[in-house]
């Protein structure tokens, strides 16, 4: 686990009415939220071991880092 400035990172949030999850790209939105690195090896490596799930306390579609992995570089 590394740290970084939350400036740096991508932020995901649980919005609280609907439990949706959520890419938050300005970093302001209510609900449980969770980080990552925009590296593709983070990305792979929380998509492999479930993290978001984990520390967001619900299920997250796969299809959501799966589809940032695509547009990762």
């Amino acid at each position: 686990m590394r740290t970084a400035p939350k400036s740096h990172l991508l932020r995901f949030v649980r919005l609280p009415q609907t439990q949706q999850v959520v890419f938050d790209s300005q970093q302001n939105l209510p609900g449980r939220g969770a980080y990552l690195c925009p590296q593709k090896a983070c990305l792979q490596r929380a998509l492999k071991r479930n993290a978001l799930s984990r520390a967001l306390r619900t299920s997250v579609p796969h299809a959501l880092l799966e589809t940032l992995l695509e547009q990762t570089p």
